[in-house]
């Protein structure tokens, strides 16, 4: 009986740390996009204004 228990608890405390590390995965991927979207965004804004020419900008000084 004192085996089974020792062996229910082991494998409920493997099922939530793989539920975890699933969640963290999932999480981490679900960032990395996000990241990666707000990247391009950057990337083709600063090609944009880049592509202007010097006087088309709103801050002339």
């Amino acid at each position: 009986m004192r085996r089974f228990l020792c062996l229910l608890t082991l494998t409920v405390s493997c099922l939530l740390a793989a539920g975890c590390q699933q969640d963290f995965n999932t999480q981490y991927a679900e960032t990395e996009r996000k990241v990666k979207a707000a990247e391009a965004k950057i990337d083709g804004e600063m090609a944009k204004e880049a592509k202007r020419e010097p006087g088309e900008n709103g801050n002339s000084d």
